[in-house]
C-alpha cells in the first residue's frame, strides 16, 4: 500500500494542484489526509464536469497542471469537457481515476461492471496517456506522466486500484446534536407511516440501502446514476396517479440540480421529494459536500414547490408524513439527519438484478 503521505509530497515535488475531487472509497485516506493536512488545496465540487471547469480555469490562471481526482463512473461526466475544452484548447489536467469494477462483471457492485471492464478501452479511444498504479513504481509514474502533461499541454491519468493506499482516519469533528435522526431513522417513519401507499424512487448509495432495509417495498433501487433520481421522477410523474416518494442525499441532489429547473407543479403534483442532509458523502468516506451554508427548503422554494419542510427530529416527520397521502399538491421535505449508519442489510443487488428492481417496480405502477 502506499502511504497518503508520501504520495501527497510527490504530487507537490512534480507542482501538481489544487485537488479538484469528486469523492470514491477507493481515494478515503488519499482524501482524508489531505483534508487534515491541508498540504495541498482541496476543492470538491458537486460533479465532475464542473470539476474539469474549475480546473481548466486554474490552469489558465497560474500555468500549473491541477489534479482531478474521480470515479471512473465520473470520468464519462467529464468527457464533453475533455473533448472540447482540455484537448482542443491544450489544458492540461492530471486525472487520477479509481478503477471501480476492475475485473469485470460480479468484482464490484453491478453499477460498476461496464465501466470496469472497459476502462482502458476508454482512455485509449478518448487519446488519455494513462499509467496503472504499481505500489513499487508509483513514484516514477507520477514523475513521467507531470513531464508528458506538461510538454503535450493534454490531460494524463493514473489509474487508482482498490486498497491503493494505506488506512489514514480524520480526527472526528464536534459531535452533532442527539436530536438529529439518522437516515435509517427516518427512512423507517417515512416508510412505516406511508406504506405502500406510494412509489418509492431512491438514489444510489445508502438510501437505497436503507430504503431496502427498513422494508423491501417494489421501490426503483438506484444502485448507480447519482444525481439522477430526481429526473426520472419528473418522467413517471404524470403516467401515473400514484404518489411519488423520492428519496435523495443532499450530495446526489446537487449533482445535478439543475433537473429541478424541469420541475412543474401542476404537472408534476405527486412528487413527494424527501432529501436527507447530512453534509457529507457519507457512502464514500464521509468527505464535506460544499453548500452547509446553502437553506435547501428555500431553494426548493425557488424552484415551484409551494409546499416546503426543514425537518430535525421524528416527532416533526411523522407529523409531516401524516399529512402526506392527503395533500394535492407536491411536497419538498429536508431532513437534517446526523453522520453515521447502524449496521445495515447487503446491497439491494444481491437480492436482485437490476432488471429485477425494474421490472417489481413497473409492476407496481
Amino acid at each position: 500500500m502506499i502511504n497518503p503521505s508520501q504520495f501527497t509530497k510527490k504530487l507537490i515535488e512534480n507542482n501538481l494542484g489544487p485537488i479538484v475531487e469528486v469523492p470514491c472509497s477507493y481515494l478515503k485516506s488519499f482524501l482524508n489526509y489531505l483534508w487534515s493536512s491541508k498540504e495541498i488545496e482541496i476543492i470538491n465540487p458537486v460533479n465532475e464536469a464542473i470539476a474539469m471547469g474549475i480546473a481548466s480555469g486554474f490552469y489558465l490562471g497560474t500555468k500549473k497542471i491541477p489534479v482531478v481526482a474521480i470515479q471512473n463512473s465520473g470520468l464519462m461526466n467529464t468527457l464533453n469537457a475533455l473533448t472540447s475544452l482540455n484537448q482542443i484548447y491544450k489544458i492540461p489536467v492530471f486525472y487520477l481515476i479509481t478503477w471501480r469494477g476492475e475485473g469485470g462483471r460480479g468484482k464490484d457492485a453491478p453499477e460498476h461492471d461496464i465501466l470496469g471492464q472497459n476502462l482502458k478501452r476508454i482512455l485509449v479511444t478518448f487519446r488519455i496517456p494513462y499509467r496503472i498504479i504499481d505500489e513499487k513504481d508509483w513514484s516514477k509514474q507520477i514523475n513521467d506522466l507531470s513531464l508528458l502533461a506538461q510538454r503535450t499541454k493534454r490531460p494524463v491519468a493514473l489509474i487508482i486500484r482498490k486498497s491503493t493506499f494505506s488506512v489514514y482516519e480524520r480526527k472526528k469533528e464536534k459531535a452533532e446534536s442527539t436530536k438529529l435522526m439518522t437516515r435509517i431513522e427516518a427512512t423507517s417513519i417515512i416508510k412505516n407511516t406511508i406504506g405502500d401507499k406510494a412509489l418509492y424512487l431512491s438514489s444510489t448509495g445508502f438510501p437505497t440501502r436503507d430504503s431496502f432495509s427498513v422494508c423491501d417495498t417494489p421501490d426503483f433501487y438506484m444502485v448507480g446514476s447519482m444525481g439522477h433520481t430526481f429526473a426520472v421522477g419528473l418522467g413517471l410523474s404524470p403516467n401515473t396517479n400514484k404518489k411519488i416518494v423520492i428519496l435523495e442525499g443532499d450530495g446526489s441532489m446537487f449533482m445535478h440540480l439543475g433537473s429541478l429547473a424541469s420541475f412543474r407543479p401542476k404537472r408534476h403534483k405527486n412528487i413527494i421529494y424527501i432529501v436527507f442532509g447530512n453534509e457529507n458523502y457519507e457512502s464514500t468516506g464521509g468527505q464535506r459536500t460544499t453548500f452547509s451554508n446553502i437553506k435547501i427548503d428555500n431553494l426548493a422554494k425557488l424552484f415551484g414547490f409551494e409546499s416546503t419542510f426543514f425537518v430535525q427530529d421524528k416527532a416533526k416527520l411523522k407529523l409531516v408524513m401524516q399529512g402526506v397521502l392527503k395533500s394535492k399538491e407536491s411536497l419538498f421535505i429536508y431532513i437534517r439527519i446526523k453522520n453515521g449508519t447502524r449496521s445495515i442489510s447487503g446491497r439491494v443487488t444481491d437480492k436482485y438484478t437490476a432488471e429485477e428492481i425494474k421490472n417489481r417496480f413497473m409492476a407496481a405502477i
